[in-house]
């Protein structure tokens, strides 16, 4: 019973990421069609930073990437721009994937509680991405 409760308060105290991250993973033979990530919010006051990451294996051979990121907010209002994602390749000793994290917005605000849909296309198909995702995490 003690370790039992030992365990909640551990849970409860808070040893949980300063990160919130979902992903998806997409077609690496062709990737052309929209990579819909889904993102949970409960809390409307704390700004955060936004960046995108891309997994991709040894047959991406870009070193830019332009998408088209819409965002749903759980009131159906709509936001949707062109970004391009600036590739900076690493020598890892992983032999099969990378992966890249792109700053994409700073100090932003998610002002609804509920459900955030973030879709995630590229202009033109592209070859080796097996995941695109979505980080964000608290400004400091």
């Amino acid at each position: 019973m003690l370790l039992a409760g030992g365990v909640l308060l551990a849970a409860a105290g808070g040893c949980g990421s300063p990160y919130q991250t979902s992903a998806v993973d997409v077609n690496s033979r062709r990737w052309e069609g929209p990579a819909g990530i889904r993102v949970e919010n409960a809390d409307t006051a704390t700004l955060r930073d936004a960046a995108i990451f891309l997994r991709y294996n040894d047959r991406f051979a870009e070193d830019t990437l332009t998408v088209r990121i819409t965002t749903l907010s759980p009131d159906s209002l709509r936001f949707e721009e062109v970004f391009l994602l600036a590739i900076v390749r690493t020598d890892t000793p992983a032999a099969l994937q990378h992966e890249t994290l792109i700053p994409y917005r700073r100090r932003i605000r998610l002002l609804r509680n509920g459900e955030y849909r973030i879709f995630i296309t590229p202009v033109r198909p592209v070859r080796g991405v097996e995941a695109v995702g979505i980080r964000l995490a608290k400004s400091y």
